[in-house]
């Protein structure tokens, strides 16, 4: 439940009268509060009921690789709706229907897709003119207005997943990285410390932990150098009502639209402290390169430096170099970076 805010005892708006060049006198309505950091709160009295189904199917078949003898497979990894009441609304006190569906059919890949079902149809005025009115899809015995629908697909490169690719690993490897990420409680993590992992080893190395501990060396006795990498490609298509377009009295539908955009991005680590990253991408409805960017960090043990550039389609620059501890990050610290007043120019 929230009040109406916009009422004259709150404060939060407030009028003034304005004459324009003509004489005209007109109730001009302004919030004070409108370009402070925590804006200005909503108009309206809501009194909101909200509802919500979510569900999974699996499926157990038989196999001889598990030690149980069967193994679970997912059908439907999630699948949910939601949909709200507003009992404060005199009209139209229902929201959209929203629904959300994620699969993962194949390993190291997921596909989600969420939609929108509207609940209100639509009206024709005097003037034939199209509008949202009253009246429920369900009530003229039809199903939800689709809206639209969005989805992604997307797949990462890896080097382990490039060698089980062309039989030279297998799926070992990622068990060997994700028990890496593990803590000493067997808890998985998965968390980057800043924390030097060198450091790490010597102090254990001083409390005799790892006297017996010797370098990691391939087949011909030469010590291993990795420098990990990661390059992702991601397809994404939204269809939407076109509103724009021509209203089709017949159906009681607009035209749907269809947006495609190619996204790429990717990740480079040179050493235990140097990261590089990237991320870009193609929109086909506008015919042009979506934000790319372009990030370097270095840790420094204590200390953080990093510097991210936006490339296309504005130009920018953001330099940051602070301290690690949290109580320190705040007061230790210096930003450069680019605004409105000194706007990068590339020669």
């Amino acid at each position: 439940y929230a009040p109406d805010f916009g009422t004259a005892r709150y404060g939060y708006y407030q009028t003034y009268q304005k004459t324009d060049a003509a004489g005209n006198v007109s109730l001009v309505e302004y919030s004070p509060y409108q370009n402070n950091i925590y804006g200005v709160p909503g108009r309206g009295r809501t009194g909101s009921i909200s509802m919500s189904l979510d569900n999974n199917i699996e499926m157990k078949v038989k196999s001889d690789k598990d030690t149980t003898g069967v193994k679970k497979i997912s059908i439907i990894d999630a699948f949910g709706l939601a949909m709200s009441y507003n009992m404060a609304a005199k009209d139209r006190p229902w929201s959209d229907l929203s629904m959300n569906i994620r699969l993962k059919w194949w390993k190291g890949y997921t596909f989600n897709m969420n939609a929108v079902f509207a609940t209100y149809a639509y009206e024709l005025d005097a003037s034939g003119h199209p509008y949202v009115g009253t009246h429920t899809e369900w009530g003229k015995g039809r199903f939800g207005r689709f809206q639209g629908m969005s989805q992604n697909f997307s797949y990462t490169l890896t080097p382990e997943k490039i060698k089980r690719l062309f039989g030279g690993g297998s799926d070992t490897d990622d068990k060997k990285r994700s028990k890496k990420n593990q803590d000493d409680d067997g808890i998985d993590t998965d968390i980057e410390s800043n924390v030097d992992e060198n450091l790490v080893k010597g102090q254990r190395k001083v409390r005799g932990e790892e006297q017996n501990a010797k370098a990691e060396t391939d087949n011909d006795g030469y010590m291993k150098f990795s420098m990990p990498w990661s390059l992702t490609f991601g397809y994404g298509i939204t269809m939407r009502e076109n509103t724009s377009g021509r209203f089709n009295t017949k159906t009681m539908r607009y035209p749907y639209k269809f947006s495609q955009t190619l996204n790429v991005s990717g990740s480079l680590r040179l050493s235990e402290g140097w990261n590089i990253s990237f991320s870009s991408g193609y929109d086909f409805e506008n015919h042009a390169m979506s934000m790319t960017t372009a990030s370097l960090q270095r840790d420094l043990h204590c200390f953080n430096m990093s510097c991210s550039v936006a490339l296309a389609p504005y130009t920018s620059y953001n330099f940051t170099f602070r301290c690690n501890a949290s109580t320190l990050t705040d007061a230790l610290k210096y930003d450069k970076r680019s605004g409105y007043t000194n706007a990068v120019q590339w020669y």
